[in-house]
């Protein structure tokens, strides 16, 4: 009944998370888009990966309408509200044919645009009418022999740079220490702009929405069932050296917790996080053995609570970012739980068959000494987080299961509300 219970648990997991993945991967964020005819027209756009993001513009005027595919050559620019502005290349300039949209990641006196494919980062600098392609060496492939020409390669960029500021010679020194990445383009264009510019210094930045990486807090409560099982254990020996199985019955477990949540940049949508949960769990076993064996009827019974420190590394990712209402998530890894204190007894006794009445004496053993145990398991859950102002609530299901105590194995399905501070 129990590897049932289990088994349909898990389908329902399995169900839940084919409807979130099928039904929750569009991101649509207020934005406009700027046609080739000039006009500018707002409504939703959809977030993506870089990559896509480059490839087209998925718009739609309201959430009910159907959405509308863009490429490069059927728009001048897009813009998210607040946040990401990318340019066709197509439309940039005469001379720079590219079908990609670039994202501004600086707009000043010179900007600094991007977009990324299988093979490199691609970044252009613009000043004024001239737009140059940024020529640096490609991303390592692996391959010895190939990654030794690549490193070799003369990284052109910097002469490119020093020829659009060169009425800055300042920055010379500082364009020869630079790499052809991101943090220090935005850098070097931003000391331009302070020198040949003092008075709109940072006044048109535009950098990549999402920072490198972002850090979250939460607490939670979970509450659910718990199973232990055993192997066949020797509970007692008697005259008939007897080893039986334990029978526990199905316990409730309860926790309270914290979570640490790592979210690496992904395209400032932080769909995917590290999650640390450590949690304090309280659950309580019970086991009754009945064995006749004539004349007698052997009964053996165990109480036990335990408290211990649930700590789970688990890699989370949701089906949104945070700026949607709704947010289906699914998370697993494994983690450990370490057994700090147990309160309990083993109760031993016999009686006839015939009068089965407890005898004023019997052997009774405390079990108040298991602690610093350690036990390794793995977990898997899902869920959703609802949005509240601009914090967000969790409700969702984990199942769990590992080592537990006497040998055997544990096993629990809880149901868990969290909220962020």
């Amino acid at each position: 009944m129990k590897i049932l219970t289990h088994k349909r648990f898990i389908s329902i997991i399995l169900m839940v998370l084919f409807i979130v993945t099928s039904k929750a991967q569009s991101d649509f964020r207020p934005g406009y888009i700027i046609t080739l005819q000039g006009d500018t027209v707002h409504g939703l756009i959809n977030l993506r990966g870089e990559e896509a993001n480059a490839k087209s513009c998925v718009f739609k005027s309201k959430y009910d309408q159907k959405k509308t595919i863009y490429t490069p050559q059927q728009l001048r620019s897009f813009r998210f509200t607040d946040g990401k502005y990318y340019t066709s290349g197509v439309y940039l300039n005469q001379k720079v044919q590219i079908p990609q949209f670039l994202e501004y990641i600086y707009q000043g006196s010179v900007s600094i645009l991007y977009y990324p494919d299988d093979v490199k980062d691609h970044y252009f600098a613009m000043k004024d009418t001239t737009v140059v392609e940024l020529d640096h060496r490609a991303r390592f492939t692996g391959n010895a022999e190939e990654d030794s020409r690549l490193f070799a390669k003369v990284e052109k960029f910097k002469g490119q740079l020093k020829a659009l500021t060169q009425d800055q010679p300042l920055l010379v020194q500082k364009i020869d220490k630079i790499t052809c990445n991101s943090k220090d383009l935005i850098s070097i264009a931003s000391v331009y702009q302070g020198l040949s510019n003092p008075s709109q210094k940072g006044a048109d930045i535009v950098r990549k929405s999402g920072k490198r990486y972002n850090v979250g807090y939460g607490i939670f409560l979970s509450s659910g069932i718990s199973n232990l099982t055993s192997p066949p254990y020797n509970m007692y020996i008697n005259d008939y050296n007897e080893i039986k199985s334990l029978d526990f019955k199905t316990a409730m477990t309860n926790e309270v917790g914290a979570n640490v949540n790592f979210y690496p940049d992904y395209s400032g949508r932080n769909r995917f996080c590290i999650q640390l949960s450590p949690a304090l769990n309280f659950v309580e076993y019970k086991s009754n053995v009945e064995h006749p064996l004539e004349p007698l009827l052997y009964i053996y019974n165990l109480d036990i609570k335990f408290t211990t420190l649930k700590i789970p590394v688990l890699l989370k990712y949701s089906f949104g970012s945070s700026s949607r209402r709704i947010i289906p998530f699914i998370k697993g890894g494994p983690g450990c739980m370490i057994y700090l204190s147990s309160k309990g007894y083993y109760e031993y006794y016999s009686t006839p068959l015939w009068n089965q009445t407890k005898p004023q004496t019997t052997y009774i053993k405390p079990l108040n000494d298991i602690s610093g145990d350690v036990k390794f398991y793995v977990t898997a859950g899902t869920g959703v987080y609802f949005k509240c102002g601009k914090r967000l609530l969790t409700v969702g299901a984990n199942y769990l299961h590992g080592e537990g105590q006497l040998k055997g194995f544990r096993s629990d399905i809880q149901l868990q509300i969290g909220y962020t501070l």
